[in-house]
């Protein structure tokens, strides 16, 4: 596949609200998330690569440093591109590993909406005539002009990886301390009897 849909599949693994072993979505780098008889497997040396490289994405987004690479940026293009279609058709291939992952969280409105408009965005940019025909269709009304999107797209990505962190690291937190809801007073859940901060909580 074209550097720019790895680059876009990688950041929608890099969109997960839960961890997902890569060997889940790393064919669709290959395949372009078409099934196929035959299991494909990456090299490992490619594999090493595209592993790094998510791994990278995902610390530059942390740190408020992450940039689309030019040829898919809009405001650089100045007019959609076959590099932005590229990118969006990654994501997508990828995403439907991931959004079930996000069914599952308890998510606030902000969350809901910024995932909407990136989903909504991406499907613009793979295929915008007859993803305006189909909105139209549902009746949906009001939405901005497609530029104004596609210019909002790094936005949009970075809320919605940093939402999935968020959410992952609360998922964690959970997992790590299974005393979470105990409170210092309360019996220990041991069954001990004694009191939770005279005992495991100690």
């Amino acid at each position: 596949m074209p550097a720019t849909f790895i680059e876009g599949a990688l950041l929608a693994a890099n969109a997960n609200p839960k961890p997902l072993a890569p060997e889940i979505w790393l064919p669709v780098l290959i395949t372009g998330g078409i099934d196929e008889d035959e299991p494909v497997a990456l090299e490992q040396d490619d594999k090493m690569s595209v592993l790094n490289h998510f791994e990278l994405q995902y610390r530059h987004i942390k740190a408020g440093e992450y940039s689309l690479p030019e040829a898919v940026s809009f405001e650089h293009a100045g007019e959609l591109t076959e590099a932005m279609q590229q990118f969006a058709e990654g994501f997508l291939a990828v995403w439907p590993h991931i959004e079930p992952n996000w069914a599952e969280q308890p998510l606030t409105d902000g969350t809901v909406r910024m995932l909407s408009a990136l989903i909504t965005t991406l499907m613009l940019m793979l295929d915008e005539e007859n993803t305006l025909a189909q909105m139209q269709e549902a009746g949906v009304t009001g939405m901005p002009a497609p530029a104004e999107l596609y210019a909002q797209l790094p936005l949009m990505l970075t809320e919605v990886v940093m939402a999935a962190d968020d959410l992952q690291q609360g998922n964690a937190a959970q997992a790590v301390n299974p005393y979470k809801e105990t409170g210092r007073n309360d019996l220990c859940p041991c069954g001990s009897g004694k009191k939770f901060k005279q005992c495991c909580g100690k």
